[in-house]
């Protein structure tokens, strides 16, 4: 019974959300996969702060980040971030050894990956440590090796430690190579070496870490790798290959999407004009030039001219193969207040809806306000997003679904 009362009481409040507010809704180098760095995390100490940036490479803002599977350290948290960068911090003040969890990442236009770390929370500090905490390698044309890098494993205790094994793990593991000095033992105070290379196989940022399975509390101890795949001359990269917008108005716009335009080349790269097509928008962070290894972020809004779908193009006119490079763009136009009311029980997100493509499962508040929900008795007071009349939550709980 209380169930079907839930429903019906749910289904009052979305109508009259539905009353109260509207829906709104080339040639270049293939967009690289979206992916999270680093590929590794360091252990902790219990009842000393705890600090890592996490962030996400390809993709089209803005994101969701999430632990799916696992759960962090106690007294732990991953930040709120609409961006591709995110925060893993806290005070740490439970001790555990070998805590796995899996941080994902989801972009607005529904690709997502994930990133597996094992971390350890220590009553003292571990005895074998690795210096440097990372390492960066510069930007390397694909198919060629790098120079080596060095790593220093320290046995800081008092007697000595078993190592059962260096290995090479993560996403992009292949790109890397690793001999070391290390052996099957650690004398207390002795030091080893682990020297890397790295050989991208594909453009843009490539990740991986070193994984040492040893006999202290701390094991596994890892540390991460990172690096960059470059092509001769200028280059130009998507982070997508097109971009969908919802359901709008005719004559309003919509909230923009994000793209991000990197050159994976050797050579500046050299912009005369960034242009959308009619119905869409753009403004960017571009300017003329782009230098080697580096990226620029291109926002777009659309705002239809007549109901139906409405296509275009996003094109930059540069000195890179294949110029002008383009990504595709499309959304619908309508004359009509839509239907695309959502309910949403946490972290503002869409998770029932009338209309799944005006306001889709897991879709962003964007403007929330608090509207009365004036069908019902006695009133409810809701958050609505203005900008897609989604859900967001009830004030007095009757129209959040159980």
């Amino acid at each position: 019974m209380k169930s079907s009362v839930r429903v019906m009481v749910v289904a009052v409040c979305l109508i009259s959300a539905a009353m109260l507010s509207r829906c709104g809704g080339g040639s270049s180098q293939p967009s690289p996969r979206l992916t999270i760095a680093p590929a590794a995390l360091p252990n902790g100490t219990s009842e000393t702060p705890y600090r890592q940036t996490l962030q996400a490479t390809g993709g089209v803002a803005p994101f969701t980040w999430t632990v799916s599977a696992g759960a962090l350290p106690h007294n732990v948290a991953l930040s709120s971030s609409a961006t591709n960068v995110v925060t893993i911090s806290g005070t740490p003040d439970t001790a555990a050894q070998g805590l796995t969890f899996t941080v994902r990442v989801t972009d607005s236009a529904s690709q997502s990956a994930t990133q597996s770390y094992t971390v350890s929370i220590l009553l003292d500090p571990d005895t074998l440590t690795l210096s440097p905490a990372s390492l960066s390698f510069a930007p390397q044309l694909t198919g060629s090796v790098s120079g080596a890098q060095t790593e220093t494993v320290t046995n800081s205790g008092t007697s000595a430690v078993a190592i059962a094994s260096v290995a090479l793990s993560g996403n992009n593991a292949s790109d890397f190579s690793q001999n070391n000095s290390c052996g099957s033992s650690l004398a207390a105070g002795a030091d080893c070496t682990i020297n890397v290379t790295f050989t991208p196989s594909h453009l843009g940022p490539r990740s991986a870490a070193i994984t040492i399975t040893d006999s202290t509390a701390g094991s596994p101890h890892s540390v991460s790798l990172g690096g960059m795949g470059l092509t001769s001359g200028p280059n130009v990269t998507w982070s997508a290959t097109s971009l969908t917008f919802a359901t709008q108005l005719v004559g309003t716009t919509s909230p923009a999407q994000s793209v991000t335009l990197s050159n994976y080349g050797t050579a500046t790269l050299s912009i005369a004009g960034i242009a959308a097509t009619t119905n869409f928008d753009e403004t960017d962070t571009c300017g003329s030039s782009l230098a080697s290894a580096a990226n620029c972020t291109i926002n777009i809004t659309f705002t239809p001219s007549a109901s139906g779908t409405r296509t275009g193009t996003l094109s930059v006119t540069d000195n890179a193969p294949g110029s002008p490079q383009t990504i595709s763009l499309s959304g619908t136009g309508t004359t009509n207040a839509l239907t695309g009311s959502c309910v949403i029980r946490a972290n503002n997100k869409c998770q029932y809806a009338l209309d799944l493509t005006a306001c889709p499962f897991g879709a962003q508040a964007i403007t929330p306000q608090v509207q009365v929900c004036g069908l019902s008795l006695p009133p409810v007071y809701v958050t609505v997003d203005t900008s897609r009349a989604c859900f967001v939550s009830s004030r007095q709980g009757q129209c959040v679904v159980h």
